[in-house]
């Protein structure tokens, strides 16, 4: 199916657009099932800014419809009018912060908060691992795994409304339930903000060096590293144990010559 153009109209409406638009874009290549027509406009915004002023330029009686890594949808043979949108990496940061907490944009894959969260020693967060999909639809889902959800590490979310304005929602305004998000439809969701807890360094890396993830007390080569890996490693592992717990972790390998 081949819908009318929109893009010309949008383009003309908006010279300074930053992100990429397209006309009768497929959305199959777009989702795991690989099937469905295309979007009668596809836009991929650049950052945030751009999201908020596509978003107050488009006419109203456009539709809408935001996609994340097509996990969890199947887009139709006929296709999907008005306009999808589809963030990007511009969205994709996960970064670590004091709390300890995560700060994550909602295009990141949530298996990327897991692993981030895990290299930085911050339990609570390791439930995003199997989590198919990216931290919008998580948001947009309140998905969980391994007995948490969403809601029970969220901070609070941010997005664009319809009108281009951003918005910060607490946890509580997300009004979750299982597997439902309360928050008014027309937001997309651009960031996240969740709370983890001081963790153990299970699968802690230096260099090439790695806690083992099986056992906590077991250093490992990863087969790159270096002596001073190894010891670096053992030595960030005792100072955050007495960090968090007052425990001093003794050495038990014997350490011999010059450094």
């Amino acid at each position: 199916m081949i819908f009318p153009d929109l893009v010309a109209d949008l383009k003309a409406r908006l010279p300074a657009l930053r992100g990429r638009l397209m006309a009768n874009q497929s959305l199959a290549e777009l989702t795991w099932f690989r099937v469905g027509g295309p979007a009668q406009a596809l836009f991929m915004p650049e950052d945030e800014a751009d999201l908020g002023d596509f978003l107050a330029h488009l006419p109203a009686e456009i539709p809408v419809v935001v996609i994340g890594l097509g996990s969890n949808l199947i887009v139709r043979d006929g296709g999907v009018p008005g306009v999808v949108i589809r963030l990007g990496r511009g969205f994709g940061e996960v970064k670590v912060e004091d709390g300890p907490r995560i700060r994550a944009g909602t295009a990141a894959p949530d298996v990327k908060v897991s692993r981030v969260a895990q290299e930085a020693a911050i339990a609570g967060l390791a439930f995003f691992r199997g989590i198919p999909g990216a931290v919008g639809g998580a948001l947009r889902m309140n998905g969980g795994a391994y007995g948490r959800e969403t809601k029970d590490a969220l901070i609070e979310a941010r997005g664009v409304d319809r009108s281009g304005r951003l918005r910060v929602f607490s946890n509580g305004d997300m009004h979750y339930s299982y597997r439902h998000c309360g928050a008014p439809d027309d937001i997309v969701f651009t960031q996240a903000l969740f709370q983890g807890a001081p963790g153990g360094c299970r699968g802690l890396k230096v260099g090439g060096a790695q806690v083992s993830e099986m056992h906590c007390n077991f250093l490992i080569n990863l087969g790159s590293a270096t002596a001073a890996d190894i010891e670096t490693l053992g030595e960030t592992v005792r100072r955050r144990v007495k960090e968090n717990s007052g425990v001093e972790l003794e050495w038990e390998i014997m350490r011999i010559g010059v450094a």
